[in-house]
């Protein structure tokens, strides 16, 4: 049997960008941009996704910095294609005020969603992207536990309930639990709505959050 012909190597067909805050206990926010293709091309150098990503390193305002990794994945055979990952991990940003000020920690989590949502804009500006639909409700919870897999590997999502949820403007926000002490909140199109894009956040129950199913 002839194996078939190998794809332009030089080329992608997606691109993924992961954020991390760690906490001392494990990834304590994440954010996610999948961003699919309508036709291969080539991934930019590294310039183009330290440059977009810098604004946010910038505001952990740590001094040792923080190392961001690039890399590329082949799959070979009839159905070949080549993705373009993107990750860098973060210290969880520390509340410079009253530790206890709700407030600040809210300005603080605003900025870094913020800065994170412009650089996903700039990644999904430099490429031909697919025109992508609004997610529907079972899509969009299937995603969600999804997402929660990729940002939290050990998470056991068969046991995670959805307990609220909530969709507007193109975004969906979903708040799952295990009935135990672990949460997660996940907003789908976190960035313009754009389905590609996706925050994580871990929730230590009893949490309440203000974002999900209020009124």
């Amino acid at each position: 049997m002839v194996p078939p012909p190998l794809r332009d190597p030089a080329l992608v067909d997606a691109v993924r960008v992961k954020v991390t805050l760690e906490a001392p206990d494990g990834p304590d926010e994440v954010f996610l941009l999948d961003l699919e293709l309508a036709e291969p091309a080539p991934p930019h150098d590294d310039t183009t996704y330290l440059s977009a990503l810098s604004p946010v390193v910038e505001l952990m305002d740590t001094p040792e910095g923080c190392t961001v990794r690039i890399g590329r994945e082949h799959r070979l055979g009839a159905d070949s294609a080549s993705a373009l990952d993107v990750d860098v991990s973060l210290p969880r940003p520390t509340v410079r005020a009253d530790e206890t000020d709700p407030t600040e920690r809210n300005v603080q989590h605003e900025a870094m969603e913020a800065a994170v949502a412009a650089a996903f804009r700039s990644v999904i500006d430099a490429f031909p992207a697919a025109r992508m639909t609004e997610l529907g409700h079972d899509e969009a919870l299937a995603l969600a536990r999804r997402r929660i897999e990729e940002a939290a590997p050990d998470a056991a999502t068969a046991g995670l309930s959805v307990t609220a949820e909530e969709h507007a403007n193109a975004q969906w926000a979903v708040r799952l639990d295990d009935g135990t002490a672990t949460g997660y909140e996940v907003r789908v199109g976190f960035a313009d709505g754009h389905p590609g894009t996706t925050h994580v956040r871990r929730i230590r129950t009893p949490e309440v959050v203000d974002s999900v199913g209020a009124d």
